[in-house]
């Protein structure tokens, strides 16, 4: 009888994986049969109204933003930090670490922006260790109560942080939370995706956190932060490990963030770096290992 259980809960999420990843597809076979995707009007209707409103709060948490670094394009650098810096709740602390990147225009935009602002804390790493290793000496300059993840060529809605504050405000308790995103394909919106919280065994299916996460940060240390030897689902490890310690989860129904297309970048289809699927398969082997 448990083998039948496991079998079908198996197909179940199966199913429901694939419907998901319908559903963030859709907008490819909607602009086909009606010549556009509706995105700009929802945008439009949904979203501006939304951005301009004014806010305050009782409680205002530092929230640190964690930005590892290595070797982006200059341009796409500077959208992603401006993207914090045009935040419209201004309790926020930038930690950038750079991955011992090679082009030069990195310390350059990273050293000006640290001067523009003192919200920017930027530490310059000795030695190229991946991402994860990155991740976590820029999660080593954070004192905010609560993180929030971003990657060096993606951008964050400007009501981002209000939002996340919002929710805080709402339930001070809250560990963890998670937003609805878009797309960014040549330089244009795409590729809304409508979340729900479908539950922590899916997420053993389909990385459907993504982004934005944010999270309580001493839970991020308490599980160990980003593990070595996961690089390319550094991300979706820390998010399994997370949900196995809290049920105080906050689905977000907003987008939040903006995740870029790019060569360099998964958004396009984890068939962008053939060591995912290696990093992933270890991921659930070690999962599953441990009961």
């Amino acid at each position: 009888m448990m083998k039948i259980l496991t079998s079908l809960k198996r197909i179940y999420y199966t199913c429901l994986a694939i419907a998901v990843r319908i559903k963030i597809k859709w907008f490819i076979p909607k602009q086909w049969l009606t010549g556009q995707s509706g995105y700009p009007r929802w945008i439009a209707k949904y979203e501006e109204p939304y951005a301009r409103r004014n806010e305050t709060f009782a409680y205002n948490p530092l929230i640190s933003i964690v930005l590892p670094v290595y070797n982006v394009e200059e341009s796409l650098l500077v959208e992603c930090i401006q993207s914090v810096l045009d935040q419209d709740y201004p309790n926020w602390e930038l930690c950038i670490a750079d991955d011992h990147s090679t082009e030069p225009h990195i310390h350059t935009v990273l050293d000006d922006f640290s001067r523009r602002d003192a919200r920017i804390h930027v530490l310059y790493r000795s030695e190229n260790g991946h991402i994860s290793a990155c991740s976590n000496s820029a999660l080593a300059l954070a004192s905010g109560e609560f993180v929030a993840l971003l990657d060096n060529d993606d951008t964050l809605a400007p009501f981002a942080l209000r939002e996340i504050v919002r929710v805080i405000n709402q339930n001070r308790g809250v560990d963890m939370m998670f937003s609805d995103e878009d797309k960014l394909e040549g330089g244009k919106r795409a590729f809304p995706f409508h979340k729900r919280f479908y539950g922590k065994p899916f997420l053993l299916h389909l990385n459907y956190i993504c982004h934005l996460a944010v999270y309580r940060t001493s839970l991020i240390r308490q599980v160990g932060g980003f593990r070595e030897g996961y690089e390319g689902v550094q991300d979706w490890d820390l998010a399994l490990r997370v949900v196995q310690s809290t049920d105080n989860i906050v689905h977000i129904p907003r987008i939040l963030y903006h995740w870029r297309i790019s060569g360099n970048s998964t958004a396009g289809g984890e068939h962008k770096k053939d060591y995912i699927r290696q990093a992933k398969k270890k991921m659930l082997t070690d999962f599953h290992s441990k009961g």
